[in-house]
């Protein structure tokens, strides 16, 4: 991937929350759905985005399908996902996370991950 392609594919807001979130841990879609507030469809169409580039990888769980970036990239962006972290709205990100409840009827509700 390069640098113009890496950035087109966050230039979106919501796509730019999705990466941020990936990086603090591993969700399916309904996490992310939820803690965003986003319909299923439009989430998806993100994650196909991410998967086109390679950015993310997936695992199967029973009917769950899990997301997390993908340890390649984080091998060939360190500099770029260390710069993240270091971005104000990645700690944001990260704390919210840690106290989220997750509400969708994926999990039983009150359940974290």
């Amino acid at each position: 991937m390069n640098t113009t392609e890496l950035f087109k594919l966050l230039s979106d807001e919501n796509r730019f929350k999705i990466f941020n979130m990936l990086l603090v841990r591993e969700l399916c879609i309904c996490d992310i759905e939820a803690f965003l507030d986003l319909k299923q469809a439009n989430v998806s169409k993100h994650m196909i985005k991410f998967k086109d580039l390679d950015v993310v990888e997936t695992r199967k769980e029973a009917q769950w399908i899990y997301y997390k970036v993908s340890d390649r990239f984080l091998k060939s962006q360190e500099l770029f996902v260390d710069y993240i972290k270091e971005l104000e709205v990645f700690k944001q990100t990260e704390e919210a996370l840690a106290s989220y409840k997750l509400k969708k009827a994926c999990r039983i509700e009150g359940e974290s991950v």
